[in-house]
């Protein structure tokens, strides 16, 4: 009995997995600790739509070579082949990459989607050693901000860290617009965002005062610790001496009293110092705050010297007032860090970046002082041992640099990940044989010598750590102050796909609607329903049982291939759901061939069983020559495709190849299943059911089964 039913148990299996893939929008599924994510919680089923269907981004960017001059045709196909890569392994299906101009000196990428985008801000804590003096920016404080003052909704706030650094998750922030002359003709969002951050949450600075104790003035004290003489009487003389009462009472000691700069001393003295709007607060005995709104750094004034910082300039002040010390002190810059990511502008990282990655060997300054030096004079520049330690190998005035052997073209793959002991994420790389080799040689050396690795990425430098020994098995990772996920991500797949032959500068940048519109493409679909039914009852009418069973496939057949285009993924554009329309016309085909087949074996006198296993049969060699040549002409399309970076034509190839493969099973087994089942029924015995309306008085009924 199972193994009667084992094919339609089968089939019932496929149909349930692939209702459950287009039920749920968006799918996650952890496998060996890697997450598969696959589907959009805002599109059709989950599906991706393509730029045609759903809108984009537009990105022009000029060739810019390293030697100067017109791009090369090799540099342009390079570029164009990397980007590509780039953008697929980011998760950007059917992005159209061109070179643009005669000759070519332009690339154009065009980006379906990428909704969603994420915000970086780093706000620096007041801390004296034992926790946040002052209450400084939390999550909801700027999540409130978002929403009420900056009308974002959809704005959702996470604090990372204790250092206060936040990532505001958005549903798209509006980038840069620029002209064809590269003139920006509208700033992003997010440069209109921080100025009005930082005039909400000024700058911050913390002072906590040190007590100092100070006797309290007894009677005939003049304060400063001298007994007062009493003034001198004329009838007094020299010899005159007065004699102490025993019966007195004894002057007491006086009480020590801690005194500390009052609210309105602190106030004037941050005026003094060239700040009269700021705003003094009290947090206790002793500490107090002060906001300011745009505290600056050191910087260098209009006639070359250079200006102290603004916390510089009222720490200096604060100092004067008495023998009270400064013993805390502590400034949050208004921020920090400021990182747009996330959706197209993460899409533009990746895209831009020439990804050229060099490690160069840092000589340090001498840690002892050179032969016939007076350690008096020793170290440079006025610093102590202490800062000279740090300055010889940091300061790029007391550092060399030199080329190693390590090529970038050495790094044969890299993946975000995380390391035991590091906080932040790093960028796992693996070098082949030759650069594991120089990769050996040089962290070996760097452990003798006490030397650095400095580690740049398109001239930024990213880390420069030491060696204790060497590092074999071709093998490291890299890090940086500022990596996040998305970063280590970002230069991870930069590093995967090479390293760009020449710089690209965005020159323009336009948001692109969906060709259709969203009530064409609901029109579109809504007439596509409508034919697709009208096929379904034509087939039903004429074919009647294999015509309904037919009907039974090809929604079916519809509901696996868009899980399938969902699973993969494939992203849906015009071309792709053209291809798909044109799948479903060969599932048709296949379907009314069996029927043809079925109909003449029951006209030769067979029963309905053998004459279905015969009508199968005769129909494959049909059914697979026309496949076959169809699949053959998709892989055409696809290498074309790929070979002058058109996406569109690829998309199309794809899209019609599965559906060619799937149509097949379909017919082959998915019909052959159902159609030998239905003939085991009581149907079976009722022939002129299995064949086409016109033909059914003439096919005989003798020897039915």
């Amino acid at each position: 009995m199972i193994r009667r039913y084992r094919g339609l148990i089968i089939l019932a299996a496929i149909v349930a997995v692939a209702a459950v893939v287009l039920a749920i929008p968006q799918i996650r599924v952890s496998v060996f600790g890697n997450t598969l994510e696959r589907g959009r919680e805002d599109s059709f089923l989950g599906l991706s739509l393509g730029l045609d269907l759903q809108g984009g981004t537009h990105l022009v960017y000029r060739v810019i070579p390293e030697a100067g001059g017109a791009p090369t045709t090799d540099d342009i196909d390079a570029i164009r082949t990397i980007i590509d890569s780039r953008v697929n392994e980011f998760g950007v299906s059917e992005a159209t990459v061109q070179a643009l101009g005669e000759p070519a000196d332009r690339i154009i990428v065009q980006i379906p989607g990428r909704e969603g985008a994420a915000l970086n801000i780093n706000f620096r804590p007041i801390d004296f050693g034992g926790g946040v003096l002052f209450r400084s920016v939390t999550g909801d404080d700027l999540e409130d901000f978002f929403r009420n003052e900056l009308g974002r909704p959809d704005a959702k706030v996470i604090e990372e860290s204790r250092d206060l650094s936040h990532t505001v998750e958005l549903d798209s922030i509006r980038p840069e617009e620029f002209d064809i002359d590269g003139n920006v003709t509208r700033p992003g969002e997010a440069d209109e965002w921080r100025p009005l951050i930082e005039a909400r949450f000024p700058a911050l600075i913390g002072v906590a005062f040190t007590p100092v104790e100070v006797d309290t003035p007894a009677d005939g004290d003049n304060g400063d610790g001298a007994e007062a003489s009493p003034t001198p009487d004329a009838s007094s003389t020299p010899e005159a001496t007065a004699t102490p009462d025993p019966q007195a009472t004894p002057t007491p000691t006086p009480e020590p009293v801690t005194m500390v700069p009052s609210l309105e001393e602190v106030q004037q003295a941050v005026t003094d110092a060239g700040f009269p709007g700021a705003v003094v607060e009290e947090a206790s005995e002793g500490q107090y705050s002060i906001q300011i709104a745009g505290l600056r750094p050191s910087r260098t004034g209009p006639d070359g010297v250079n200006l102290p910082a603004d916390v510089d300039l009222i720490r200096d002040e604060l100092r004067l007032l008495g023998p009270i010390g400064v013993g805390g002190y502590a400034a949050q810059r208004d921020i920090t860090g400021w990182t747009v990511g996330g959706g197209i502008e993460e899409a533009k990282a990746i895209i831009g970046a020439t990804a050229l990655l060099e490690f160069r060997e840092r000589i340090c300054g001498p840690s002892l002082p050179p032969d016939g030096v007076d350690e008096g004079d020793w170290p440079p520049e006025g610093l102590t041992l202490e800062e000279w330690a740090n300055a010889r190998c940091q300061d790029p005035r007391f550092y060399v640099e030199q080329e190693t052997d390590i090529d970038p073209d050495d790094v044969v793959d890299a993946f975000a990940g995380t390391q035991p002991g590091v906080a932040r994420p790093v960028v796992n790389i693996v070098f082949n044989d030759a650069g594991g080799d120089a990769f050996f040689e040089l962290t070996d050396r760097i452990a003798r010598t006490r030397n650095l690795l400095a580690i740049y990425l398109d001239g930024e430098e990213l880390v420069a750590p030491g060696a204790s020994q060497g590092i074999s098995g071709g093998r490291a990772f890299i890090q940086g102050p500022d990596f996040t996920a998305e970063r280590a991500r970002t230069i991870a797949i930069q590093l995967r796909a090479g390293a760009l032959p020449a710089s690209l500068d965005l020159i323009q940048e336009r948001n692109v609607d969906a060709t259709l519109g969203e009530e064409s493409l609901r029109k579109s679909l809504v007439a596509g329903a409508v034919g697709l039914a009208l096929l379904l009852v034509f087939m039903m009418l004429y074919y009647k049982i294999p015509g309904i069973l037919a009907s039974v496939m090809l929604v079916t057949y519809t509901i696996v291939l868009l899980a399938i285009f969902k699973m993969i993924p494939v992203t849906m554009t015009l071309s792709g759901a053209a291809a798909l329309i044109l799948s479903l016309g060969f599932a048709v085909d296949a379907n009314i061939l069996i029927a043809e087949r079925i109909k003449e074996e029951l006209r030769t006198g067979r029963t309905i069983l053998p004459a279905i296993n015969a009508g199968f049969d005769r129909a494959w060699p049909s059914i697979r020559d026309g496949n076959v040549s169809t699949l053959l002409v998709a892989l055409v399309l696809f290498w074309f495709g790929d070979r002058f970076s058109t996406s569109i034509m690829q998309g199309f190839a794809l899209t019609l190849g599965i559906g060619v493969l799937l149509s097949m099973f379909t017919a082959f087994f998915a019909s052959r299943v159902l159609l030998r089942l239905v003939a085991r029924t009581g149907l079976g015995e009722r022939t002129n059911l299995f064949v086409p309306v016109r033909d059914a008085g003439s096919v005989s009924l003798d020897g039915e089964a």
